[in-house]
């Protein structure tokens, strides 16, 4: 089998991240059955669960409110490839270059996606990991 893991994230409530949870589990193969919640630090009631599935397939069920996201561990970044591609433009004087190399200590504790008007940078603390 093809250990194939996606990295998501469901966009939640301080108040109901658990029973969110609760039902991401019953919605996906959790890898490690183990979420992280973190924080927006501007909003705190905000919260973003993070977790790893198992997928076989490109296309594979969405969870309302979710989105693919992929993580630089270095600088605890998570993002879209959508928002990467816009901050390589941002920084690059408007120019796609995939081979710019973006400056991730920059972007240290965010989240960074598209929104209005171009991204949106997202500062994020560990709120807890559950198990």
């Amino acid at each position: 089998m093809n250990d194939k893991r996606q990295l998501l994230c469901t966009f939640s409530l301080a108040t109901s991240f658990k029973s969110t949870i609760e039902e991401i589990k019953k919605f996906y193969t959790v890898y490690n059955n183990c979420f992280f919640v973190f924080s927006n630090v501007n909003v705190p009631k905000e919260v973003f669960v993070t977790y790893n599935i198992l997928s076989q397939d490109k296309e594979f069920p969405k969870f309302p409110n979710t989105i693919s996201i992929h993580r630089k561990k270095q600088t605890n970044t998570l993002y879209t490839l959508n928002a990467m591609n816009q901050i390589i433009k941002d920084e690059n004087g408007g120019v796609f270059d995939k081979n710019f190399s973006v400056n991730w200590n920059l972007y240290t504790n965010a989240l960074i996606i598209t929104g209005t008007p171009a991204i949106r940078i997202i500062p994020i603390k560990l709120l807890e990991i559950v198990n």
